[in-house]
């Protein structure tokens, strides 16, 4: 059999529409059974994958030239034979209810009945025929080998088709279908044309992760978190406000049907595995029998861990909470304790640790303290903030409760609930009998008042509180005084560290100097630990930006993210910290792939998290969208960042959001739009960080422009690219003088060619080259500066170096590259409006920017020079004039000098 034949094709959902590529593979299968070089077609996938919408698909696709019949396999008769076909063969004597040929005899009766009726060629369309007997598969097989009739067959890639119809692929008679799961783009097409075009990104990705991209499962999951408001829409936009639910009532619905296809054994494996999992596949074969476990794992109910232990888990895990939820708490007792009779030590994983204390307490059974604090802290890192609360709720410890608390108001801070966290952690601040006691939640107490707008300064001296209590403790204990105060100054200090890089502002005279590698002040001490030193980098990568020097910002911002290691509990956001300052300085510098891969890296690496961080990455990415002159675009993904912020904001990026989205909105004259964006940021607390708070500002100036005019603007951003006459400040002042270019003030133009030497990155040197040449005045220079920012990704920066372009040629008498110059002015512009930021696709698009001969030559030509007369004009031969004019009518799309003239003319 040719490989060719067997075809994968894209996924159906069972209840959504069909992702894209599905009309092709359905024209595919239509054509074949309409040919004559195939008996049958045959699809394969896994539960739930499409099979029954693709062959509905198929049917629909024949219309009205078949007799169909249908055919559905059944768990209950897989054994018996002939039991599919019993309600056609009813006037078979028993005597003959064992012969294959009598049955085909009575069988092909009723169909050609049927087809007498129709007088249309018969389709017999088989689900579910992995349930088929053999029997009955091989009565199918023969009425296609005599071409009676034609098969559409559906089947469960495990335990896959009877031998009879799977030869018919062997023998090269059938076309074969194998389902695959949805990938990532179809999700977010699919979820598209349910819900609208406005889902956000990280919906997509979070459904598609627990689908594992089973139509039929993200079908339900779907459905339950639009019942239980858990998905839901604002403003347009559709949104996860909380975790998922895995136990809705469509889903749990789904799951007991297949669970009532089990027999007692698997029922109990499948209980016993959602449980405890990860667990050990020796446990489980212990409980039951090695034959049920293996017949679960080759069904893709079960699948074994990549780990030495053989662990097992169920195949897609969004069964699990509903498993969990179905089985009633006396059942789970037993289960329980059946297992862990055969247990010989504790889970070593984290996941292992989290199912057997949460299994603990849903049978009510204690559970040391120790390990309860383990669980909720794992729990809180991986944002499954329920299981975090009911684990700390239930340590029973004085001084465990103040950690077990403090993780409890950890969970307030992934929802952005800063005041109960800050009400949890203020109640016990400095309060512990033990270091670790008193330190307890410390670090997050500090994160939680600046998030509230509670200065460096304010923050720092209320923090000498933890000095004053280290002082009594040591007091206390004399023989351990040294170790107690020193533990305490290292966490005052780093405090310190961690406020004033949230803040970006210095403790010092903010100049800045200096390069602190070692993660030391400039003239100051060495940091005392490596989150410390992470928020020195952090602070210094800021300083950097505001300095103008985005390139070693990023490189700073690089060293502190391999600073702060991967050991940081009560700071379990220091990364996510940390990523948004790298990605702040890509951004600044124009290194949009930069930006990009770190986007890409924060959603890989922190799936578990989207709900809560996923609004961070849209804003970015929006922000890189504004910068770019994509405005429109950027509009909408700042809008729906915006929602997403509403309902989780730990990085406090709101405000600069709600700012950007405004100018975007201004930028295209969106009025209505802009006003209530304007309305977000006024009421949004302002940014905590120094340079997003100071762009917040500038944006909000930049739009006001937009949309009433200058007025003074100018000076408002020129204010705020120097706030208070400070030094070092060229970062600020190149966003002040690029917004002030953006708008149309050339004036701009000079002090951003002073600035040009200070500056680094991409977007600064594309912008300043654009200043340079308007200060010459050279149309060829700006059409260089234009090409520049094209190549920079600086799509409005280029539409406006060529429009200066066209300006300095329609005053220089060069009407044709005046011309050139506005059609790719215009062609940017496109570019620009274009959603995907692709080439528009217009009739202008083919009309490139001639090279710097051609443009000679074609205007030598428009003066009615000849071709011989041109080459001497410019020494070269008529053969090259020739090939630079036939060259330079093709880009321009016309056939000849008389158009030229007529272009040059117009």
């Amino acid at each position: 059999m040719d490989s060719s034949k067997a075809r994968a094709v894209a996924p159906a959902g069972e209840q959504p529409r069909v992702p894209t590529g599905r009309s092709d593979e359905t024209r595919s299968a239509v054509e074949a059974l309409q040919g004559g070089s195939h008996a049958a077609v045959l699809i394969l996938g896994d539960h739930g994958v499409g099979k029954s919408t693709l062959m509905e698909a198929v049917a629909d696709g024949l219309g009205g030239q078949i007799t169909p019949v249908r055919l559905h396999g059944s768990p209950a008769l897989r054994h018996v034979p002939y039991g599919v076909l019993a309600p056609f063969i009813v006037d078979l004597p028993v005597e003959e209810a064992t012969s294959q040929l009598a049955v085909l005899r009575v069988f092909w009766s009723y169909l050609e009945g049927e087809r007498r009726t129709t007088g249309k060629p018969l389709l017999l369309i088989v689900d579910d025929a992995h349930d088929l007997d053999d029997a009955t598969a091989g009565v199918l097989v023969e009425l296609a080998a005599a071409g009676w009739a034609k098969l559409l067959v559906g089947a469960a890639a495990r335990p896959g088709l009877p031998e009879p119809l799977l030869q018919l692929w062997f023998e090269g008679v059938a076309e074969r279908h194998d389902l695959r799961p949805l990938t990532r783009d179809q999700t977010a097409e699919l979820l598209a044309d349910r819900l609208g075009p406005q889902v956000l990104p990280n919906v997509a990705e979070v459904l598609w992760e627990a689908s594992a991209g089973n139509p039929l499962l993200l079908s339900c999951l779907v459905d339950d978190a639009t019942s239980d408001g858990t998905l839901l829409q604002c403003n347009g936009v559709w949104l996860l406000a909380r975790a998922l639910n895995s136990h809705g009532e469509r889903l749990t619905d789904v799951v007991r049907r297949q669970l009532l296809r089990r027999s007692a054994e698997e029922r109990t494996a499948l209980n016993l595995v959602a449980l405890a999992e990860p667990v050990s596949r020796s446990l489980i074969e212990a409980v039951v029998d090695e034959a049920t476990v293996a017949g679960l794992i080759d069904q893709e109910l079960l699948r074994v861990g990549d780990g030495p232990r053989a662990e097992l888990r169920l195949w897609h895990t969004v069964y699990g909470d509903t498993l969990r939820n179905l089985i009633s708490p006396a059942r789970s007792l037993q289960l329980r304790q059946s297992l862990l009779r055969l247990m010989d030590r504790e889970p070593v994983t984290a996941e292992g640790l989290l199912r057997q204390v949460s299994w603990s307490l849903e049978c009510g059974v204690d559970v040391e303290d120790r390990q309860l604090l383990r669980a909720a802290v794992l729990a809180s890192r991986l944002f499954e903030d329920d299981l975090a609360r009911r684990a700390a709720s239930h340590v029973k410890d004085p001084e465990l409760q103040l950690t077990a608390r403090s993780v409890i108001a950890r969970t307030h801070y992934n929802t952005a609930n800063h005041e109960a966290a800050r009400d949890i952690l203020e109640a016990d601040f400095a309060k512990g009998q033990t270091v670790a006691g008193v330190l307890a939640g410390s670090l997050l107490w500090a994160a939680v008042l600046s998030a509230l707008g509670h200065s460096p300064a304010e923050i720092i001296q209320r923090a000498e509180a933890l000095l004053r209590a280290g002082e009594r403790l040591a007091a206390q204990h004399p023989e351990d005084a040294e170790g107690i105060l020193a533990a305490v100054r290292d966490r005052v200090q780093t405090i310190g560290s961690m406020v004033l890089a949230l803040a970006g502002e210095d403790d010092g005279d903010g100049t800045g100097d200096g390069d602190p590698d070692d993660g030391a002040h400039p003239g100051g001490a060495p940091a005392g630990n490596h989150l410390e030193k992470a928020f020195r980098l952090a602070l210094h990568a800021e300083r950097l930006l505001i300095r103008g020097l985005p390139d070693s910002a990023s490189s700073a911002a690089a060293a502190a993210l391999a600073a702060a290691g991967a050991d940081h509990d009560e700071l379990y956001f220091l990364n996510d910290f940390l990523a948004v300052r790298a990605m702040t300085a890509a951004i600044h510098g124009g290194d949009w792939e930069t930006a990009e891969r770190l986007m890409g890296g924060f959603v890989a690496a922190y799936g578990p998290s989207l709900i809560s961080f996923g609004g961070g990455v849209h804003a970015a990415t929006g922000i890189i969208l504004l910068y770019q002159g994509r405005s429109a675009e950027a509009k909408r993904t700042l809008r729906a960042a915006l929602e997403s912020l509403r309902v989780a904001d730990p990085q406090q990026l709101f405000s600069v959001t709600a700012a950007m989205a405004f100018a975007a909105a201004a930028d295209i004259g969106a009025r209505d739009k802009a006003a209530g964006l304007l309305a977000d940021y006024q009421s949004a607390r302002p940014a905590v960080s120094r340079y997003l708070r100071t762009l917040s500002e500038m944006a909000v100036v930049y739009g006001k422009a937009r949309l009433d005019g200058p007025g003074a603007a100018a000076e408002e951003l020129d204010r705020l690219g120097q706030p208070d006459g400070g030094p070092r400040t060229a970062g600020l002042q190149f966003d002040a003088l690029a917004f002030r270019l953006a708008l149309g003030d050339l004036t701009a133009a000079s002090r951003l060619r002073e600035l040009k030497p200070d500056l680094q990155g991409r977007r600064a040197a594309a912008v300043c080259g654009y200043a340079d040449a308007l200060g010459s005045g050279d149309p060829g220079g700006l059409l260089d500066a234009a090409k520049a920012c094209e190549a920079a990704g600086l799509w409005g920066f280029a539409a406006q170096a060529y429009g200066s372009a066209a300006a300095a040629y329609q005053a220089a008498g060069d009407t044709l590259r005046e011309r050139m110059a506005a059609s790719q002015r215009q062609r940017c512009r496109d570019r620009a409006d274009s959603q995907d930021g692709a080439e528009a696709d217009d009739e202008d698009s083919g009309l490139g920017l001639l090279t710097r001969r051609e443009r000679d030559i074609v205007a030598l030509a428009v003066r009615g020079l000849s071709d011989r007369q041109i080459a001497a004009e410019l020494q070269v031969s008529v053969r090259t004039v020739e090939g630079h004019l036939y060259r330079s009518y093709a880009k321009l799309n016309i056939k000849g000098r008389d158009q030229l003239r007529h272009m040059a003319s117009d």
